[in-house]
């Protein structure tokens, strides 16, 4: 039952992932730019301090526009480094005056070294945690991309981060083929809605 399971949803992700990789540069472009633009406004963006935010990869939802928001806001930003020798990620902190990306693990960019020990963010600090993933369904379930590093962080070492899923809207369902561990979201945003589902203050669900 459980290798039946592990194969749907392989099948699912990459299905998806297709679907996300199929959609035209400039879609994306404005698409990730609605995106961001809602979050930004959100009241989570404007309260929390500490955010942690993956660096887009391939056909991701773009997260350029957010790390420039959050430095003019004053927010103090982290990005994952993997340790894939470990199965785990460091949050490393990211400056305007020191935001350099190269190629790491499977060519997702990531922080250039060195990695001081005060460019680590304390994992307990993060106050929000902005994940990727192939696809989201309405219950907040997520499907990544298999290695599993995102839940192990957000469940070992940031239980405490209000995590946000950002996708496009061919990435959601309605329902997903779950595992014990994967980690839930609190909200979702696409360029055409937002889901949300706890930890977050007037939890509404609105369409865009």
């Amino acid at each position: 039952m459980i290798h039946n399971l592990v194969d749907d949803r392989d099948r699912i992700r990459w299905q998806f992932l297709a679907q996300r990789d199929a959609i035209p540069l400039a879609e994306r472009a404005v698409g990730s730019e609605r995106i961001i633009q809602s979050l930004v406004s959100l009241p989570i963006f404007q309260e929390k301090q500490f955010f942690f935010i993956y660096c887009h990869f391939r056909s991701e939802v773009e997260t350029t526009i957010l790390l420039n928001n959050c430095w003019a806001h004053g927010k103090t930003v982290s990005v994952p480094l993997s340790q894939p020798e470990h199965s785990q990620m460091l949050a490393i902190i990211l400056t305007e005056k020191r935001h350099d990306l190269a190629p790491g693990y499977k060519g997702i960019p990531e922080p250039l070294p060195p990695w001081e020990q005060d460019r680590i963010m304390l994992p307990t600090s993060i106050d929000v945690a902005i994940i990727p993933g192939a696809v989201f369904d309405r219950c907040g379930h997520r499907l990544g991309y298999g290695g599993g590093f995102y839940d192990r962080f957000l469940a070992q070492e940031a239980p405490q981060a209000t995590r946000i899923g950002l996708a496009f809207s061919c990435q959601v369902v309605d329902q997903l083929p779950s595992l014990p561990h994967d980690v839930p979201m609190d909200l979702v945003i696409t360029e055409q809605e937002i889901l949300i589902w706890s930890k977050v203050p007037c939890a509404t669900n609105s369409r865009l």
